[in-house]
Parts: C-alpha cells; structure tokens; sequence
C-alpha cells in the first residue's frame, strides 16, 4: 500500500511539472514573441529541442531542470533565447535565457549570480566539475561581496577586467555564465516580453564584446 501511494504521489507531481511546463507556452505569450521574431528578423518556434552544443556546454542553470525540448524559442545568426524551467528550492522558476557566441581563449567556466549558487554560499555542483566559489582575495574589489564562481578558480580573474566589472555592477540582478564559447545570461524568475527583445539582445551583446576584449 506504502508502494502503490507512493507511486500515485510520484505520478502527481509529474503531472503538476507537466502542467507548469505546457502553461509556459500558452498562446498569448507565443503571439507575442513570434511577432517580436518577425521584427528582428529570428525564427520562433513554440517548442525546440535544444542542440547538443548548448546543452553539453557545462551551464550549471541547465543542470536544474531539463534542458531538451524547451518552449518560445527564437533564434538568428547570433542569439538564442527561451523560457526555461529552473526546477529546485521551494517552487520552479521560469526565466528567458539568452545564449550568444563569445570565444575567449580560456577553458574557464564561470558563473556571477545575484544569490548563492544552491543557496550555500560555497559550490554550485556540477556532476563532473565542480564550480567553486571565488574568495575575496581572488577578486577585483568592486566584486568582493559578489557571488562569482568559477572551474578552474584561478582562470577566472584575467576575464574580470574593469569594463566587465562595470557591466556586472551595473546588471546586479542578472545570472551570467561562461562556457565552451558562449556566453548565458538571464534575470532569475524574469520573462522577458516582445517589447524588450532587442534591448536585451544589445545589453548580451556588450557584454560579450567586454568579456573578448579582456
């Protein structure tokens, strides 16, 4: 009997993740952003399966949740951006991520985020490579009360130069990740809107030129 309840629980919260997940492309939010797509020129799609590259790439937010098939997906020649479902803590969170192009010649992997990775304050796990989580005496002053973690720590300075420094104080709110050649950036729990699409992809877009000039 324990078995069979415990099954029905299992099966109940699968159904509720299903339900959040299909309630993420709901037909006015899709509206939206394909004619945001069509002004700038980007594919939509309402549902795509991520590419292997972006999913393979060691970004601790896509380890969170899953990262296969996502919804309102748009895409051009540099930016990738969808709503993804961060699964953990006391309910799943949904936010845009935006993905760009950003070669450094580094095989740093690096995280800055508004909280504390897993809300330890320590590491953000990763089930091959560990992020760990920068002291002060490894950062620039202007960032040593910021939540910046990095695989391997000691990489991780040269690329936080002063104009990324200023970029990062100046987006306080936003998680922002490097690795394998790209660059991730999104606002936890935030949707952007068809309205903002632009803004947003021009405030990804310095920031990678920043992170390649360092």
């Amino acid at each position: 009997m324990t078995t069979f309840i415990a099954a029905i629980v299992l099966l109940a919260s699968f159904a509720g993740i299903l339900i959040w997940l299909f309630s993420l492309a709901t037909p006015g939010r899709r509206a939206e952003l394909a004619a945001a797509a069509d002004r700038s020129r980007m594919a939509f799609e309402p549902w795509h399966l991520l590419s292997d590259n972006i999913r393979h790439a060691g970004f601790q937010l896509l380890s969170a949740g899953d990262a296969r098939y996502v919804p309102n997906y748009l895409e051009d020649e540099q930016y990738v951006l969808f709503d993804f479902t961060r699964v953990g803590g006391k309910k799943p969170e949904v936010q845009t991520v935006v993905i760009t192009p950003c070669p450094i010649n580094s095989d740093v992997r690096l995280l800055i985020t508004p909280r504390p990775a897993h809300g330890d304050g320590h590491h953000c796990f990763d089930k091959q490579r560990p992020l760990i989580r920068l002291d002060e005496d490894d950062l620039p002053q202007s960032l040593n009360q910021a939540h910046v973690y990095a695989q391997p720590p000691h990489k991780a300075r040269p690329l936080l130069a002063e104009n990324v420094q200023n970029w990062i104080l100046a987006h306080p709110h936003l998680h922002i990740e490097w690795a394998s050649g790209m660059l991730l950036v999104c606002q936890p729990g935030y949707q952007i809107s068809g309205d903002e699409l632009e803004n947003v992809k021009e405030d990804v877009r310095s920031l990678a030129q920043e992170l390649r000039q360092s």
